[in-house]
């Protein structure tokens, strides 16, 4: 410093006493001194700001990748449950086609046991309004059905029909009705519970239903006979039989021989002495012996108007 207050800066260039001389005042050098701690203390503040602004942009960063990392972890879930829906629907529209398999089967047995007693279903009957024809109930799958529902339904349809007494239980001719007529052995009056089937001897005796045998044995005036229980309240009588086939507490199926034509007990020759009651009272056996033969005239004469 010289004695102006001045500042020297003496550069020496090399050992020649080569130098280079500089002053500056006090004042210039505070005033850089000065601008150089601005710069500074901007430099610190806009580092800070830029550090700060990093950091949130990080957090910022951060978040974004939790975001897409919850999202990628829902669209994974909401995939599984898509797959586990499309795979219940799939599991629904198998139980559907088998539940219609099913009832077409159901459907086709009562067709069949129909078809073998003679016995058609009357088409001609219905009022129209909405239906889903069974063939085309697979394509509909916006039809609310509870189809399982259905099936013991017809279950029981089908149990119902296999018990009912439908048709002759032999073959032959009525020889007496059902109702008054005159004793061929005494020459009196009296009311038959029955009619009798004529017929060559040991003609075979079929069940008409489905049933449980509750009597077969020695019945007095009919002879040997059996007695079969149908359920519903219908028992069926077979009389003056020649030889039973089954026993007692068997269960026989529509169509099975139980028994053979005969003539014993009271009786003028061999035939089969049958009859029906219906919870608990005897009824005229024509309506279940013709109800076939009159399900055809029936059919003949809607025909004949058509």
């Amino acid at each position: 410093m010289d004695r102006n207050g001045r500042i020297q800066v003496i550069v020496v260039k090399d050992e020649l006493a080569n130098y280079k001389q500089f002053s500056a005042s006090k004042r210039l050098i505070l005033s850089l001194i000065t601008i150089f701690g601005v710069f500074l203390i901007f430099l610190c503040i806009f580092s800070i700001y830029a550090a700060s602004r990093l950091m949130e942009l990080s957090k910022t960063e951060w978040k974004l990748k939790d975001k897409i990392s919850q999202l990628e972890l829902r669209l994974s879930q909401t995939e599984k449950e898509n797959a586990k829906l499309k795979e219940a629907v799939a599991k629904l529209k198998t139980e559907k086609r088998k539940t219609v398999e099913e009832l077409a089967k159901r459907l086709e047995t009562i067709n069949s046991l129909m078809k073998k007693v003679g016995l058609k279903i009357d088409s001609s009957s219905g009022e129209g309004g909405i239906a889903v024809p069974l063939s085309q109930l697979l394509s509909y799958d916006d039809v609310d059905l509870d189809l399982n529902s259905l099936i013991p339904q017809v279950d029981k349809m089908i149990k119902k029909f296999k018990s009912v007494p439908i048709g002759y239980p032999t073959y032959g001719r009525i020889t007496s009705p059902f109702g008054l007529r005159v004793n061929p052995i005494t020459g009196r009056p009296e009311f038959h519970l029955g009619v009798d089937i004529a017929n060559r001897w040991r003609t075979p005796v079929r069940s008409p239903a489905d049933g449980k045998v509750v009597k077969a044995g020695y019945c007095g005036a009919l002879g040997k006979c059996i007695e079969i229980d149908h359920g519903n309240g219908i028992q069926t009588y077979y009389g003056h039989l020649s030889k039973i086939l089954v026993r007692r507490g068997d269960v026989v199926k529509r169509g099975e021989i139980i028994g053979l034509m005969g003539n014993s007990g009271r009786s003028t020759g061999p035939h089969l002495h049958y009859a029906v009651k219906f919870r608990g009272k005897i009824v005229n056996p024509k309506i279940f012996l013709e109800a076939p033969e009159n399900a055809g005239k029936e059919k003949g004469r809607r025909n004949s108007r058509s």
